[in-house]
């Protein structure tokens, strides 16, 4: 469970869906409408080993996420300090020569966004639970986060509706460029050694329809056919009958395992 002084504590809708693995399915779809921003592209291109381990930023930014909305106040300002630390050198140029900071607060808050918003696509498309009213109370509670990162009130919506807005006019304007696609492909086809790009398949057709059009079709990436997308929806159609029956135990984060230890008591959603 949420450590004693965490920021979101067990009755939070953030740890009833956060806690849970089903999110991870929107892993790749977050950061792949991260990188969509050029200056976001160039701090992974430049400063991760993103060619050798494609999935491995994905990995950290879920365990400092869950850190920082569960753990202890300790662990909290820990894990934030040692963002800040890290993110204080990531600054340069895109290929197209703009100029480019990880604390800028417009980016951190694009790449918080994106979390945000893919959480509440998944849950809508794999799980189905959450109503209105839930929607607006988790984009509030992920205001909290935007505070401890400091990012300013004018760089954050105000409310769920500013929030879709904000979400929607993003996807509109963001051009990828060069990185933005090539990263896109290794986190599609992450080439890891012991596993051959095709068993990746199904889970791309998952990122691909859980995209915004506007920006897959930015990024060079086909639309599925039919048969791909039946396949989807089949898997979309199974998991809500399936998830909510499913005891508490076996659907717990590993993620959050990891960073918050074990015998974490995971309540029910919806």
């Amino acid at each position: 469970k949420p450590a004693t002084g965490a920021m979101h504590d067990r009755e939070s809708l953030s740890w009833q869906l956060n806690s849970r693995w089903f999110v991870l399915i929107g892993g790749a779809r977050a950061a792949i409408m991260q990188v969509a921003d050029p200056k976001v592209a160039a701090g992974v291109a430049q400063f991760s080993s993103y060619r050798t381990d494609p999935l491995g930023r994905l990995e950290r930014t879920m365990d400092s996420m869950l850190k920082i909305g569960f753990g202890t106040p300790e662990q909290r300002e820990a894990e934030l300090d040692e963002l800040r630390s890290i993110h204080s050198a990531v600054r340069g140029r895109t290929t197209e020569g703009k100029a480019y900071s990880a604390l800028d607060p417009q980016l951190m808050y694009w790449v918080l966004a994106t979390l945000v918003d893919t959480v509440m696509v998944v849950e809508r498309r794999y799980l189905g639970r959450m109503r209105h009213a839930d929607r607006v109370r988790y984009v509030e509670e992920a205001r909290v986060v935007a505070d401890a990162f400091g990012i300013p009130d004018k760089f954050i919506p105000d409310g769920y509706g500013a929030f879709r807005s904000y979400i929607a006019e993003r996807v509109q304007q963001i051009v990828p460029d060069s990185d933005s696609v090539d990263i896109t492909k290794s986190l599609l086809e992450p080439g890891l050694p012991i596993v051959p790009d095709p068993v990746f398949a199904p889970l791309d057709w998952i990122t691909i329809e859980l995209l915004p059009s506007t920006m897959r079709h930015r990024l060079g990436l086909s639309n599925l056919n039919p048969a791909q997308l039946a396949a989807v929806r089949g898997a979309q159609t199974a998991s809500r009958l399936i998830l909510p029956r499913l005891p508490s135990q076996l659907s717990v984060n590993p993620f959050a395992v990891r960073a918050l230890g074990r015998g974490l008591a995971v309540p029910a959603v919806g």
